[in-house]
């Protein structure tokens, strides 16, 4: 793969950093199918971003205006990855508190989860024993 330019690099960059903000914004609209359908594209910019800087000296290393310019991009990269993060993981707990009260609620009106009025686990059977007349 050729060096990139600054420019290009920059542009590395927004592309990543429009993703992050698209999935942050389906993240706070509740649209898991887009955060779903954002991943691979996610994962692809980020594998690029790697291979792209290496070591990041020839974009970073230098005082000039490009460098700086990229720095701050990178900079605000950082702050959106660490926001998306903490909002896929807010995410995550409470599909898994939701998940452990579904259990809960299943068990509880399950045969399992009868209970007298104490809240003691019931020992009759929960439907009456039935009759036959055997008599003909």
């Amino acid at each position: 793969m050729p060096a990139m330019t600054h420019a290009e690099a920059g542009l590395l960059i927004d592309r990543l950093a429009r993703v992050l903000r698209d999935e942050i914004a389906a993240i706070g609209q509740g649209e898991l199918a887009r955060i779903d359908e954002l991943y691979p594209r996610k994962a692809e910019l980020l594998g690029e971003i790697e291979t792209a800087f290496g070591s990041g000296e020839k974009y970073f290393g230098g005082d000039d205006a490009q460098s700086r310019k990229l720095q701050r991009k990178l900079d605000e990269l950082r702050d959106l990855i660490q926001t998306d993060l903490a909002l896929l993981k807010r995410m995550t707990e409470a599909t898994g508190a939701v998940a452990r009260e579904i259990e809960r609620i299943r068990d509880r009106q399950s045969l399992r989860g009868v209970y007298d009025r104490e809240g003691a686990p019931a020992q009759a059977s929960v439907t009456p024993s039935q009759r036959f007349d055997k008599s003909i």
